[in-house]
């Protein structure tokens, strides 16, 4: 047969994205199209309304004007209402293609290869001086075709215009809250009555947040008006104050609760009710511009949109800590859970073909958790309504309405029609909960507006119960259903069943929330990292701030922290690890058997020793177990907004009956972290894509890069659940070698970068070798726990201690005590008790690599260790000497970094316990000749000044102490001293290291 055109190719591409694209036209080969280009022909043309045009410029292999053809059409403009084309792909069809039989069949089939070019956000030369952005930045994405429809969904809607109308949004509230505080000067009680309504505390705060309601509502009116002839448009409804807008804005929103809408409007209408009629005037007109102006961007079918502005205004973020899933982020994490479910509960067998839109016929919840089996059918809506989703911190829902774009994309890309899932997602498949009454408004807002069109009852969005209740007894939000299947909540906002009268007046019945253990596909959160630990700067005085939002009284707080202590029996939470760690048990126990458990958590998580039962938990009733984080500083360390500490992502599958626990886990470290969704789906893409990954285990070879296009997007790794018998170490790493050869190290090989072959060294915890000293609250903590009182250093101190950080004084190996303890009156016997435990060795807990050069510290005379010097000590004071060498040599150096905690930028920790299971050098193997080698090393550095650790590559003296340790002490030659010193070079360029500071000019490798 004759071989095949790029025409017949685009055809036929065209017809299969038609199938996956539902709501868009879809044209092939179009003219026509393009105002003033008359003729010009379109290779695929995907429009929609209220998105951008997409247009597919496609090419057989070697493709070589496909992109450039795909730049030409960038921001020309498309009949008939001149929008522009602000993405563009170019696609690159295999060569093969031409000689299909069956093109349809073989394009579905194809692995095609394609990139995307967008217009960029101000005018002006892109990267490189070109005009436009391209993603990937080099290279090509590989992909199916629905991998292709998914790309052109996502970049119908760019960021820039997102971003763009936030900012609008987020203008519009703000002229509004000025309206508002000088209403609350005014009007006092209505101040007060909607910070009541809200569930919030009369503050700017709250101010803002009722406006950002309102507008939301406002902007919503807008885009349904169209769809109903009874409801006028905002710019119909009034022209002049006069009009009383309050009254045409609250007859208009009645009107629209007679339809249905009650997420959206129920509580915006009660906000506007309440406003004295001067002001309400001037905020509603300040609104309605607002709304014109967000409506006129396009970017209101972002589901983020709103969101993403509410969860800046929400109240008591320095209690609650909950941050904002970043978009992106919410989009990778609900990638990664949906993936996982390879096991699901089976679907009935009626119903088949339910289009979503009928109560009689649309199928009722499965209760119970039957044994799951293989597989779901994206393409039968029965199924996916069977599936339960669970946010138990839902904030302002940008994860649930992740995993709902997921699911509905899913569907879309099998033929369904995603608006057919809508009643039953909201109905049934997705629970989200908490303590926050505007949060839930924003969820149901966020969730219910995907389909503006299709209408449902009740929702499973919850305002749990959270403080002091009226019958005396305390509750602690989702966290009451640690030992429950049900709890009595506060009224549930979003049930219109609920609700009695024309004027949708609330009834003052509670609502139960019925939650079952064990019913859910997916559990993902992001949930707050409050912990009662750290009573420091804002928080001192404060009894419980795990408790103490919403104007807690101390009595309030502590009886909620007795309330979890009586819920969390039997389960993985951590005081010291926070509420996150109570969030974590409550969805493992909610979750069904293959269920997906999703979280995004702090990264002391992955390395923290009050995280460790969590873990022992995966590592025993999970398989399939990721970790993702970021080998970046700053904001760019976490997943969620302003956080400023390094996160991660954990996403496992729980075990069924018939599966055993996996021996391994995914590590995944990312060079910076997703920026828009269609990274996240390429990040995604890739990272569930079927390959080889190498293991810790292998050697110091590096991991498997992360490839998006020709990018280096970040590196896999392959380790065992628990290898280091504490931590999931393999964490925000830029050069996974670093992994490979400290694992190594902790089994007793040094095999070093470049090196074909390992060297045995004799390696073991530090609490097999010597022991740890007291915990400093131990030392000075409230009488009769600590038997002294810390003041200054004196020459003359009987009980010297090594306290305080000072880097001035701590260049060198040997510090001086800088503070002294004095015996409290009455304990002198458990004084002279503690004393016992001095010594010469201290451990740095709290090492910052970007200003500190030790990682130990040695004192003259035997002292105590406090709170970040606590002392080690040794049966054989010999070992002090090689404790302080080696532990600030690379290898020491590298050991101490691998086995700490790296939630901060450059700065590592370590509890006491923790220490004790630092890998650290068998001094016990050395011989007594060796011993003496450590004690002239010794003295040959103890006068020596070493640069902080970060510069450890750069330090003539450390390069030094290197070539000492490794070649005198140890006995190598000078390979592997050169090894180790390209060792450190590598450390050193590690994030989580040099913490994003500049290293000095002329500061390189010293061999």
């Amino acid at each position: 047969m004759p071989q095949q055109t790029e025409p017949s190719a685009n055809t036929a591409l065209a017809n299969i994205l038609r199938g996956m694209m539902h709501g868009c036209d879809i044209h092939a080969e179009t003219t026509q199209t393009i105002v003033g280009h008359a003729g010009l022909q379109l290779d695929i043309l995907i429009t929609a309304t209220d998105r951008a045009p997409v247009v597919i410029e496609a090419e057989f292999m070697p493709a070589y004007t496909a992109e450039k053809e795909a730049e030409e059409r960038l921001n020309l403009k498309v009949n008939p209402d001149g929008r522009e084309i602000e993405s563009a792909i170019a696609l690159r069809y295999p060569a093969a293609l031409k000689d299909a039989d069956d093109l349809d069949l073989e394009i579905r089939n194809a692995q095609l290869s394609y990139c995307v070019l967008t217009a960029p956000e101000e005018d002006g030369a892109g990267d490189d001086d070109k005009d436009y952005d391209r993603f990937p930045e080099s290279g090509w994405l590989e992909g199916s075709a629905a991998d292709v429809a998914e790309l052109a969904r996502l970049v119908s809607v760019p960021q820039r215009t997102v971003n763009a109308a936030a900012s609008a949004l987020e203008a519009g509230i703000d002229s509004a809250v000025g309206v508002l505080n000088s209403m609350e000067k005014q009007s006092p009680v209505a101040a007060r009555e909607i910070a009541d309504l809200l569930g919030m505390s009369e503050v700017p705060q709250t101010r803002r947040m009722a406006c950002a309601i309102v507008a939301n509502a406002m902007v919503f009116h807008d885009r349904i008006a169209n769809l109903h002839s009874e409801i006028l448009p905002l710019n119909r409804l009034w022209k002049t104050d006069t009009d009383n807008p309050q009254g045409k804005v609250t007859g208009a929103w009645d009107a629209i609760l007679e339809i249905n809408y009650w997420p959206i409007f129920a509580v915006a209408r009660d906000i506007v009710n309440l406003l004295p009629s001067d002001a309400a005037a001037r905020i509603l007109e300040h609104l309605r511009t607002t709304a014109y102006r967000i409506n006129s961007t396009g970017a209101n079918v972002a589901h983020d949109l709103t969101g993403r502005v509410f969860q800046r205004l929400i109240a008591d973020r320095k209690y609650l800590a909950t941050f904002y899933t970043l978009p992106a982020s919410a989009a990778l994490l609900a990638c990664l859970a949906v993936d996982k479910l390879t096991t699901k509960t089976p679907s009935p067998s009626t119903g088949e073909g339910w289009d979503g839109g009928d109560d009689s016929v649309r199928p009722e919840p499965v209760e119970g958790h039957a044994e799951p089996s293989q597989g779901i059918d994206w393409s039968n809506p029965q199924a996916i309504a069977n599936l339960r989703v669970g946010d138990f911190a839902c904030g302002t829902g940008a994860l649930l309405a992740a995993v709902y774009e997921q699911i509905a994309t899913r569907h879309e890309q099998a033929g369904g029609n995603p608006a057919s899932l809508h009643t039953a997602m909201m109905e049934d498949v997705l629970y989200g909960c908490d303590v926050m009454p505007s949060a839930i408004h924003i969820t149901s807002s966020t969730l219910s507006g995907r389909e503006p069109t299709v209408g449902f009852g009740g929702s499973r969005l919850y305002n749990m119960p959270y403080g002091r209740q009226s019958d005396g007894t305390v509750a602690i939000g989702s966290l009451e259903l640690l030992q429950s299947s049900s709890v009595m909540t506060l009224f549930n906002t979003n049930d219109p069943a609920m609700r009695t009268g024309s004027a949708g007046e609330e009834t003052a019945a509670s609502v139960l929330v019925d939650v079952q253990d064990e019913a859910f596909d997916i559990v993902i959160m992001n949930p707050p990292f409050t912990r009662n630990t750290g009573q420091e700067g804002t928080h001192v005085g404060t009894a419980n701030r795990a408790f103490a939002a919403f104007n807690a009284s101390d009595a309030d707080q502590r009886d909620m922290g007795k309330r979890l202590t009586s819920l969390k029996r039997g389960t993985v939470y951590h005081g010291n690890a926070g509420i996150a760690s109570a969030f974590a048990a409550l969805g493992h126990r909610k979750l069904k058997a293959g269920g997906v458990l999703a979280l995004v958590l702090p990264l002391s998580a992955a390395v923290g020793l009050s995280w460790q039962n969590f873990r022992d938990l995966l590592s025993k009733e999970y398989t399939d177990l990721s970790v993702s984080s970021i080998a970046a500083n700053g904001k760019d360390m976490s997943f969620s907004s302003d956080t400023g500490m390094a996160e991660c992502l954990v996403v496992a599958r729980k075990l069924t009956k018939s599966e055993a626990p996996a021996g391994a886990m995914e590590f995944t470290s990312f060079t910076f972290r997703p920026q828009k969704f269609e990274h996240a789906a390429a990040i995604a893409s890739v990272m569930t894509s079927p390959k080889s990954v190498r293991n810790i285990e292998d050697g110091p070879y590096g991991g498997t890069p992360l490839l998006v296009g020709e990018e280096r997007t970040g590196e896999m790794l392959i380790a065992p659940y628990s290898f280091d018998g504490t931590a999931w170490s393999a964490v925000r790493l830029s050069d996974s070698s670093l992994a490979q050869t400290v694992y190594a190290l902790s089994e007793s090989r040094l095999w070093l970068p470049g090196l074909l072959e390992y060297v045995e060294l004799k390696i073991e915890p530090l609490g097999m070798v010597g022991k740890m000293g007291l915990y400093h609250i131990d030392i000075n903590g409230p009488a009769p726990r600590g038997p002294f009182d810390k003041v200054a250093a004196s020459p003359t101190s009987t009980y010297p201690c090594l306290w305080n950080h000072n880097a001035s004084k701590e260049k060198r190996i040997v510090c001086e005590p800088d503070s002294q303890l004095l015996v409290r009156q009455g304990l002198e016997q458990k004084a002279a008790s503690h004393w016992t435990t001095v010594s010469r060795s201290h451990l740095n807990r709290d090492f910052t690599f970007g200003a500190q050069p030790l990682a130990v510290a040695f004192t003259e005379r035997e002292s105590v260790g406090g709170r970040v010097w606590p002392n080690v000590i040794f049966e054989d004071k010999r070992f002090d000497y090689t404790f302080t060498i080696w532990g600030n040599s690379t290898l020491g150096l590298l050991s101490y970094w691998w086995h700490s905690s790296r939630q901060q930028s450059s700065k590592a920790g370590m509890t006491i316990r923790q220490a004790e299971t630092l890998p650290i050098l068998d001094f016990r193997t050395l011989t007594d000749n060796q011993l003496a080698t450590a004690k002239d090393i010794f003295d040959d550095f103890r006068d020596r000044d070493l640069m902080p650790a970060y510069l450890a590559d750069a330090d003539p003296n450390r390069a030094h102490l290197d070539k000492r340790v490794i070649c005198d002490l140890l006995g190598f030659d000078h390979s592997i001293y050169e090894a180790v010193r390209y060792l450190a070079a590598k450390w050193c360029a590690e994030p989580s290291v040099h913490g994003g500071k500049r290293r000095p000019r002329g500061a390189s490798l010293i061999i």
